[in-house]
């Protein structure tokens, strides 16, 4: 009977193994961007909470966008500032308005701004963060991707600091993986990909048939459930690249994971059994993404239980080899997805970095339990440009 007990977890480990690494097969293939069509009303909000740092180059960048200006807005939700956020966005041109009470958050501040400005039925939502940069064909992509026929679109979210630190490197690496392996995967399965929080447009009658923004600490995860529960598919728009800043920094890197993970756990208490009650492929891929471990964690366990089985064999153990094979699997797979992304061998070389994330989501895991409210990820403005080098050449 304990043999038994044991083996099941381990069979269902490597049932998810299997699972992700046939899924992202399909994420080798390029999807096809939507034709240029006539621009649609665009709205433009950047929730900023101190972002005196970074924002004059996002509304630089929006201000460049090839757009038509009369057919976009930008407004800013200088969300209880204390420095000169709201005075440099005003300056650019951007609609400010400063929010000086209420739960902190992203998506209470959305839900604040949407309550004093509702959307028109014609309008499409457009989300940044502060400390995003982003290519002058943004707002125009966005706007074709809707007019083809997506309600709720998320372009490729890429790093403008990888070299800042081994652990933004280890993010950058994990992003650029996942955003081939997983969401670009999805979209082609036809299923939904994940909100990312940012770079995400969404039109006026799929927010509302979702409830609108929500005040969670992962709002995005949250509204991502909702919007597929509601019948709208989050589609994945690969050649849109905004720049994020990832953490530099082990101590931010774990609270801003910690948020996530209690986000997310958040999110599975509330909907996994909705998601299940009628099953369908893309809602089963959901559920599954919001019970499953952080898959550099998988890898690595793997490594640890071939290692014992190895060492000490045991009828309580699946063989070493079956434990090596998955974990070989699991580190080798994304190599080729981030040579396809374009990520130079040099770069590569760095992918052990990974590791160090996996090394960490135990502790952010303990941390996640002890979260209490909305963390704000601080930005350094440590950007060198919208479109950075991934390789650092010879």
């Amino acid at each position: 009977m304990l043999r038994v007990l044991l083996l099941l977890p381990q069979a269902a480990l490597l049932a998810l193994i299997g699972y992700n690494t046939i899924t992202a097969l399909w994420g080798w293939r390029d999807r096809r961007p939507a034709p240029a069509a006539p621009p649609l009303r665009l709205r433009v909000v950047v929730p900023a909470h101190d972002e005196e740092r970074v924002i004059g180059g996002l509304l630089s960048d929006l201000a460049g966008q090839d757009h038509p200006a009369e057919m976009r807005s930008v407004f800013v939700v200088a969300d209880r500032c204390q420095d000169r956020t709201a005075e440099i966005a005003a300056g650019a041109g951007a609609v400010v308005e400063e929010r000086r009470e209420g739960e902190p958050g992203k998506g209470p501040a959305l839900s604040w701004h949407l309550q004093r400005h509702p959307l028109d039925p014609d309008e499409t939502l457009v989300v940044f963060d502060a400390d995003n940069r982003i290519p002058p064909n943004t707002l125009s992509r966005i706007s074709d991707e809707i007019t083809s026929g997506h309600t709720v679109v998320q372009c490729y979210l890429d790093a403008t600091n990888p070299d800042a630190s081994l652990v933004a490197e280890a993010a950058a690496m994990s992003y650029w993986a996942g955003n081939r392996m997983v969401q670009l995967a999805r979209s082609n399965l036809g299923w939904t990909a994940d909100l990312g929080g940012t770079g995400m447009a969404i039109t006026s009658r799929a927010l509302q048939e979702a409830g609108g923004f929500g005040d969670t600490l992962t709002e995005d995860q949250d509204l991502g459930v909702r919007l597929l529960l509601a019948g709208h598919r989050v589609e994945w728009v690969h050649d849109v690249r905004v720049g994020d800043e990832k953490p530099a920094s082990i101590g931010v890197t774990m609270r801003q994971r910690a948020r996530w993970m209690a986000g997310k756990r958040a999110a599975r208490r509330k909907h996994f059994l909705r998601l299940l009650s009628r099953p369908t492929p893309a809602r089963v891929d959901m559920a599954v993404r919001l019970v499953q471990p952080g898959r550099s964690f998988v890898a690595l366990l793997s490594t640890l239980l071939a290692a014992v089985a190895g060492i000490w064999p045991s009828s309580l153990l699946m063989p070493w080899w079956v434990w090596g094979g998955a974990a070989a699997i699991q580190f080798l797979q994304p190599v080729p997805y981030l040579a396809r992304e374009g990520i130079g061998w040099r770069r590569i070389a760095g992918y052990p970095a990974l590791a160090l994330l996996a090394a960490l989501w135990i502790p952010i895991r303990l941390l996640s339990g002890r979260v209490q409210g909305w963390y704000h990820t601080p930005h350094t403005g440590d950007v060198s440009s919208s479109t950075p080098e991934r390789d650092p050449g010879p």
